[in-house]
């Protein structure tokens, strides 16, 4: 493992890291499924790499060193569905426009006025 700074990008999906004055290498970046984060010239970095002796072998960026920031906004999309989840309680949303929210215990709760506009409302 090594800290790194991104110094320019070569391709869409490689970096040119400068490991120490002068040592620059280029490397992927780990992406897992879902969102990835965002990455820019002069970023600290961690740089998985297997040392100067592996010529032409490329480290890989395992993530961004310093602060993490919440985006002021994020979209996720798909095109039919998409699903949150986190044990027994989902929240799915559908391309036709419905959502279903499910869970043992539902509670909505609004500071201010809380509204239900609809065409029907049915409880129970």
């Amino acid at each position: 493992m090594a800290f790194g700074l991104l110094v320019g990008k070569v391709e869409s999906d490689r970096w040119r890291v400068e490991l120490d004055p002068g040592l620059l290498i280029e490397c992927h970046v780990l992406r897992i499924g879902g969102p990835t984060f965002e990455l820019s010239i002069g970023d600290s970095v961690l740089v998985a790499w297997p040392g100067q002796g592996y010529n032409g072998c490329a480290g890989v960026v395992l993530g961004r060193i310093g602060d993490s920031t919440a985006p002021a906004s994020l979209v996720i999309e798909a095109t039919e569905s998409l699903t949150l989840k986190c044990g027994d309680a989902s929240v799915d949303l559908r391309a036709d426009g419905k959502v279903m929210v499910r869970g043992d215990d539902v509670l909505i709760r609004a500071k201010g006025t809380q509204r239900i506009r609809a065409g029907n409302v049915a409880i129970n």
